[in-house]
């Protein structure tokens, strides 16, 4: 790599915050609420990185979701996986509670705050 190619991964890596270059790849871990909001994020992402034609190592340990974005076959880390990275970032949005979860999680295995649905006629 040459050092101009070098100064542009660097700026352009400045400008995603908590992502860090190791070697020839970067990576960043997610902390979310729970693992529900974990799986979900991590599945948008894989949905986001085969649209884009990437394949970035994911693991998901509890609440936390760590991204691993490595070369493609050139072996060298490009501006389009910052591109990638950047498009990863717009997806985190608000995974505090899953989808249709109007509050935290109960030990009762109720979720609080929802109004259940009748179910019949009147039903879904």
């Amino acid at each position: 790599m040459d050092r101009t190619h070098d100064e542009t991964l660097a700026h352009a890596l400045g400008e995603l915050p908590g992502w860090e270059r190791h070697g020839t790849s970067i990576h960043k871990t997610y902390q979310f609420d729970d693992f529900s909001s974990a799986a979900q994020f991590a599945s948008r992402v894989a949905d986001a990185a085969a649209a884009a034609g990437r394949q970035p190592d994911i693991l998901i340990h509890g609440p936390r979701v760590s991204l691993e974005l490595s070369p493609s076959y050139t072996g060298m880390l490009t501006v389009d996986d910052i591109t990638v990275a950047r498009r990863f970032e717009r997806l985190v949005g608000d995974h505090h509670h899953p989808v249709g979860r109007a509050g935290p999680w109960h030990p009762s295995g109720r979720l609080t705050g929802v109004r259940p649905r009748p179910v019949g006629p009147a039903g879904p």
